[in-house]
């Protein structure tokens, strides 16, 4: 139920934005007839009760940012959704809300607030179902007692304004005592409704409106749409006359006016808006060729690009169908692997060298070899900032057929560092698997558009913002920004300073050898502003150390090992937390306390208040 109603409001935003464009378009057809005003109202109609569309670059209908992804999207934050364009969520909105606390608390979170939501929105249909049952049997009642008049004309004197109701077989039934002057204009207005289908479409219009209760836009397109058909209706029964009746019509409109009563109501020749018709009625004049040409093509052109989704763009088409072409079954297939590589983007200051297969075995794998500086190796040394390595992996993942890891490997001339991927890794990053989005052009376009999309948030905020983490060392991190003064580096090096000295420690035993390390959560925690004149900020600190042959590692009490063989930062003391000082001009290493401590003390404060006391 949560999927459909993720769904039902996808549809109802995108209706949404079709329906104010429309009422702008009403705007600029007031002097039309109103038939071209009441022909654009089936496009929101489309939009409501359609998920789908074909995709157009002239579409009017703004892109993926301001919709709503499904709801496992929804309950996995890191997973590309492949509902990118005018069906997809807002998703930059969920990813800075979701970002501040813990991503699976989150997940559940929103995952409840969408099932209650779903709940109402059922609750709500109920509602109105039964209101408007209730009000159409009343009047079923009512019209029990009619006598036949002819054709398909019945009479009561228990109405007072005539209307047409059936879907099958509609009647039109009307008061009695009326004149027969007025008669005649009735039946001519009613005619055209069942001529036009018009009592099959407005129920069809109501039960879709009933679908999207929780929308005003799609109630006021409602009403309006309602108002469009009766006075294109009116404007037709004058059209087709041979004299001028406006006044008298007016005049017959007036008398029989009458209130709606009920949501559904029938095809009432005296509905509601009746100044508005009658002032239409009154200024109506038969239109030239000319002005109903241009009219057709506003209404066919603005129906086209509200029914169509925006397309993507052309050069990701274009670098879709060049990557595509040299998709492959086989890792072993050094031609087309090197072509694919060949065709990535690496960040500045790394450029691709060569690359290796390894296919003697399984698991396969390649390993990408990258030449830099020290500098920018050192940027990239652990899981923090390689947000451009994680999309390029996803895109080899996705077309080289049976690689099980992807290895980028940077180097300085004297030091190598190695960021690696699993097939495994990528497939939990996209919710399935990968190699799904290499299946056609469109969605490989689609997986290239969001990838970018990710590196370049992940530009901007390591260009203007402290970078933070939540997450663990089990799947990917994600970013979020915390200060506006940009000092993620020093943080970053200040927690390198800690995890040396681990190794250093571990390392004081000739035979253990720490060949690789990397952060798994940087995140900032707590700050306290009247502690000193600067502020102090704690970070949480977790990482990974790789031991050459870990059976040589002494564990003493409290250290830990993860199930890949990766040493954890914890001790019999708890795990570290950074204390830096700040403000405007500098960023200062206090040091570091445990969390046992804190949980010993019962206060982080108080146990930030002796290190600080401490250092004086």
């Amino acid at each position: 139920m949560s999927k459909l109603f993720i769904t039902v409001l996808n549809m109802s935003i995108t209706a949404s934005f079709a329906a104010l464009i429309i009422i702008f378009a009403r705007m600029l057809l007031r002097k039309s007839p109103k038939i071209f005003s009441y022909a654009l109202w089936a496009v929101v109609w489309f939009r409501l009760i359609c998920p789908v569309s074909f995709e157009s670059a002239l579409s009017l209908l703004p892109g993926q940012n301001l919709m709503f992804y499904n709801v496992d999207t929804l309950a996995n934050p890191n997973a590309l959704s492949e509902q990118y364009g005018a069906g997809g969520a807002v998703k930059q909105t969920l990813e800075s809300t979701l970002t501040a606390v813990n991503t699976s608390s989150n997940a559940n979170l929103i995952d409840t607030a969408v099932k209650i939501a779903a709940a109402v929105w059922i609750l709500g249909i109920a509602i109105i179902l039964c209101h408007s049952a209730i009000s159409y049997l009343k009047l079923r009642n009512r019209i029990s007692t009619a006598t036949f008049y002819k054709d398909n004309i019945f009479e009561t004197d228990q109405i007072h304004t005539p209307f047409v109701l059936g879907l099958m077989r509609p009647r039109i039934y009307i008061p009695t005592g009326l004149e027969q002057k007025e008669l005649d204009y009735i039946l001519k207005h009613e005619q055209i409704h069942i001529k036009r289908r018009d009592y099959v479409i407005k129920p069809i219009a109501f039960f879709t409106v009933v679908l999207h209760w929780f929308n005003p836009i799609v109630w006021i397109s409602y009403f309006l749409m309602s108002k469009d058909m009766e006075m294109s209706c009116d404007e037709e029964v004058i059209r087709q006359s041979k004299e001028d009746i406006r006044v008298s019509y007016s005049r017959s409109l007036l008398s029989l006016s009458m209130k709606q009563s009920g949501l559904l109501a029938p095809l009432a020749f005296g509905e509601s808006n009746i100044k508005t018709r009658i002032k239409n009625i009154l200024n109506y004049k038969k239109p030239a060729l000319w002005a109903i040409c241009p009219a057709c093509i506003l209404v066919v052109a603005i129906s086209m690009a509200l029914a169509a989704n925006p397309s993507d763009k052309i050069e990701y088409l274009a670098s879709a169908e060049k990557f595509l072409e040299y998709k492959t079954d086989y890792v072993g297939d050094a031609s087309k692997v090197g072509n694919i590589i060949s065709l990535l983007d690496f960040p500045e200051n790394i450029n691709y060298s060569y690359f290796e297969l390894h296919t003697e075995n399984v698991p396969y794998g390649i390993t990408v070899h990258l030449n830099t500086d020290a500098k920018t190796r050192n940027k990239y040394t652990g899981a923090i900032n390689q947000t451009p390595f994680e999309k390029n992996a996803i895109i080899m993942f996705s077309l080289i057929g049976n690689v099980d890891y992807i290895n980028f490997n940077l180097t300085d001339g004297q030091n190598d560092y190695l960021i690696q991927y699993t097939k495994d890794q990528a497939d939990a990053m996209v919710g399935k698997d990968i190699r799904e989005f290499s299946l056609d052009k469109k969605t490989f376009a689609q997986l290239l558009k969001i990838g970018d999309k990710i590196e370049e948030s992940f530009i901007n905020e390591n260009k203007n913002s402290s970078i933070t983490t939540i997450g663990g060392a089990d799947g990917p991190l994600k970013m979020y920004e915390t200060d506006k003064v940009d000092k993620s580096e020093q943080i970053v090096a200040f927690a390198w300073e800690v995890i040396n000295k681990d190794i250093a420690y571990y390392e004081e035993n000739p035979e253990v050898k720490i060949i690789d390390s990397k952060i798994t959560r940087l995140e900032r925690i707590e700050s306290f502003d009247d502690l000193t004149d600067k502020t102090i900020d704690v970070y949480a600190l977790e990482y990974r150390l790789l031991p050459e042959d870990l059976s040589k590692v002494v564990l003493a009490g409290g250290m830990d090992v993860d199930d890949d063989g990766w040493l954890k930062e914890t001790s019999s003391m708890g795990s570290p937390l950074l204390v830096v000082s700040r403000d405007d001009d500098s960023i200062e290493f206090i040091g570091i306390v445990m969390t046992g401590t804190a949980v010993e003390e019962g206060s982080l404060k108080t146990v930030v208040r002796e290190l600080l006391e401490k250092n004086q």
